[in-house]
């Protein structure tokens, strides 16, 4: 599983995945998870993982403070 640090929205993420991501896609799931308050802890402990539609693709997203892990499904 490859990490990378990711800026976006002026907050620094730590992403984990497995397949190379297109920037698109990261910016489309950080803003999903944004807009779903995904990096409140409350939240967090409610919806994990967290499913997502963007760029044509699904994926399963799992967050912890601000790591965010993505599988492509």
């Amino acid at each position: 599983m490859d990490s990378m640090e990711f800026l976006h929205s002026g907050r620094i993420f730590t992403l984990f995945f497995v397949e190379d991501l297109a920037f698109a896609e990261v910016r489309a799931i950080l803003d999903e998870l944004l807009a779903q308050e995904a990096f409140r802890i409350e939240v967090q402990e409610e919806r994990n993982p967290f499913m997502i539609e963007a760029e044509s693709s699904s994926f399963r997203v799992w967050v912890s403070d601000m790591r965010v892990a993505i599988e492509r499904l």
